[in-house]
């Protein structure tokens, strides 16, 4: 019986396909952004089957050769650092000659602000006046029509003008319409980040008599969450973790005017399977107001404080840290759930996306301590803003919880939250 040989093409054919394979692997698991601390020292191993080499043209970012006995064959340790605040690249190459990938790092200066987890009130203005549902208007004869439909207006979109008058709140609009007399009345209006013109002509209702244009709208938004940090050298602030959208339409509320006051929890609906729980405070009998709101983003609530961040305790001062150095494993969070103490409780981070740094599901948490879960079940609506820390150190903030599990939810990076305080200096 004759052996069978194996073709030279076909183990040529294998080999290719592995690395090919290898290489393919090796471009996803390696990451595709850096961020360093300025001065501190990052290392960066490369697990690959190929013996990689990394360099760096710009002045800003030292690359040398790590060394770690507890490192495989095929683990190549760098050790970066960042001399001052920019951004470089970092070349990747295969035996330092086949160009394999191009790391953009980024480099903040490295800095502390103080961890707050206070429960804060929010009440906001909006730049405008946002419309949150469209209807019709009945006539005499009882049939209905929509001027507003009629001139393209939608559920979500914010009025700044009417008939030529900016719109600080929903009297100024409803006065432009009742002194209309029915004539067309020119709309500025944004959608998004867009904004457009229209003409809109209210008609008399069959049922009161009066002008109407057929929408129902809102200025101004109120409720609770949690004091994120405060950057004392520059007094601002930031909040939340997420951006504050309307309830009825789901968009991002901009920001006329608003304050950040000091709150007190005075009663926990604790999360379940389902609807979530939530802590209930109170704010606007005494209301103490700890600084303005000048920014509302995806990644939080911001402002300037108009109390000294010396005069009393808000929270920890600490060093932050970058998303490149947050790890699976045990962390913390500063929550405050009675007797308006701030508490240090345990968690879990379970996932982490690095590629994603606009969202603000960065990190996938668990609470494990107990002592939380017999307080609220695990994260509740009010705690969204609560400090993640590592280490000893700030790396991000509670923004949503698991609808179908209390006891988890997500967490955004710190260093995002800053690039948005940082445009208020």
């Amino acid at each position: 019986m004759r052996k069978r040989t194996l073709k030279p093409s076909f183990i040529i054919c294998v080999l290719v396909l592995v690395i090919m394979v290898s290489y393919i692997v090796t471009l996803i698991v390696l990451p595709g952004n850096i961020t360093l601390l300025t001065g501190e020292n990052y290392t960066l191993s490369f697990k690959s089957p190929f013996f990689l080499q990394a360099h760096s043209k710009s002045n800003i970012l030292k690359v040398s050769v790590g060394n770690d006995d507890a490192l495989t064959a095929f683990e190549t340790p760098y050790s970066l650092i960042a001399t001052e605040e920019g951004e470089a690249e970092l070349d990747l190459k295969i035996f330092g000659v086949i160009p394999l990938k191009t790391v953009q790092v980024r480099s903040i200066v490295n800095r502390q602000v103080i961890a707050c987890g206070l429960p804060i009130g929010i009440k906001l203005k909006t730049d405008g006046v946002v419309i949150i549902n469209v209807s019709g208007v009945t006539l005499d004869d009882g049939t209905r029509v929509s001027p507003a439909e009629t001139a393209g207006l939608l559920s979500g979109d914010v009025l700044i003008k009417a008939g030529g008058k900016s719109l600080g709140n929903i009297s100024d609009l409803i006065s432009v319409v009742e002194n209309s007399s029915g004539k067309p009345i020119k709309i500025t209006y944004k959608r998004g980040n867009a904004q457009y013109n229209t003409t809109i002509t209210p008609i008399k209702s069959g049922e009161d008599h009066q002008f109407r244009v057929g929408i129902w709208v809102r200025d101004s938004s109120a409720g609770i969450g949690t004091l994120t940090f405060i950057d004392a050298e520059n007094k601002v602030y930031g909040a939340l973790g997420h951006g504050i959208n309307d309830i009825d339409t789901g968009s991002l509320l901009q920001v006329g005017s608003g304050q950040l006051l000091k709150s007190n929890i005075e009663g926990i609906k604790k999360g379940m399977k389902g609807p979530p729980g939530e802590l209930s405070g109170e704010f606007l009998s005494n209301p103490k107001i700890i600084g303005d709101i000048e920014l509302n983003c995806e990644f939080g609530v911001f402002g300037r404080l108009c109390v000294d961040p010396k005069s009393e305790k808000w929270g920890i001062s600490m060093q932050i840290g970058s998303h490149s150095a947050v790890r699976v494993g045990k962390a913390s969070i500063l929550a405050c759930i009675n007797n308006n103490t701030v508490d240090e409780y345990e968690i879990e981070i379970q996932r982490i996306a690095r590629t994603d740094l606009v969202s603000t599901k960065n990190m996938v948490i668990r609470i494990t301590d107990q002592r939380l879960l017999d307080s609220t079940g695990g994260i509740v609506q009010g705690m969204s803003g609560s400090p993640i820390l590592q280490d000893g150190r700030l790396i991000g903030a509670v923004t949503h919880v698991f609808v179908n599990d209390p006891m988890r939810g997500y967490g955004v990076f710190i260093e995002s939250m800053l690039d948005k305080s940082n445009t208020l200096k």
